[in-house]
């Protein structure tokens, strides 16, 4: 479950809540193994809540964390190999979904992985519009950043394959990629 607290005349809580509506808008057409699945949503006095698919234990990004130094070749490869259904499905609908990285990739005890966190999710026919330079740097495509400065559609669907290559090394070490680096290029 997402939950966000409504503000009026807030623009942080409309942001949010934004995000959490496009979120909705996609989930709710998916019906595929490797996305997370969509509920329902509701608003309650001043809170919206979404309802999602509870995958437990949590994110790739926890797994990594809990077993540094023991994450084998193999799991990295089931992971990668359910990250890539679940990016082929997504791409199939020409959805980008612009913020692959291991904190938004679930894992079930059974090891298979589901796309998660679709806030920042972009139809290819609509991305023009929305240019902005939001998401997590590390896992960013060069393409992506430089289009947006630029303000132009300079990328694609390969924005996604940039960011799975990003967060296999992730896996592998434990960290994103220049994630030693500061500045305000890291801080997006």
């Amino acid at each position: 479950m997402k939950e966000v607290n409504i503000i009026p005349d807030d623009a942080k809580s409309a942001e949010s809540l934004n995000q959490l509506e496009q979120e909705i808008k996609f989930l709710s057409q998916f019906k595929h193994e490797n996305i997370v699945q969509y509920y329902g949503s509701d608003t309650i006095e001043d809170r919206f809540y979404i309802y999602l698919e509870y995958v437990h234990p949590g994110s790739i990004n926890k797994y990594v964390k809990q077993h540094y130094g023991a994450i084998t070749e193999s799991v990295v490869r089931n992971f990668t190999r359910h990250i890539l259904r679940g990016l082929a499905f997504l791409h199939g609908q020409k959805i980008m979904h612009r913020d692959i990285k291991g904190a938004n990739l679930l894992v079930d005890i059974n090891g298979v992985v589901k796309l998660a966190d679709f806030g920042m999710a972009k139809h290819l026919s609509t991305a023009a519009p929305n240019l902005s330079l939001k998401g997590t740097p590390y896992w960013m495509a060069p393409e992506m950043v430089q289009a947006t400065l630029a303000k132009d559609v300079g990328y694609d669907l390969a924005v996604d394959i940039w960011s799975l290559g990003c967060t296999i090394i992730e896996m592998f070490d434990g960290k994103p990629p220049w994630s030693d680096l500061e500045g305000v290029c890291c801080n997006v």
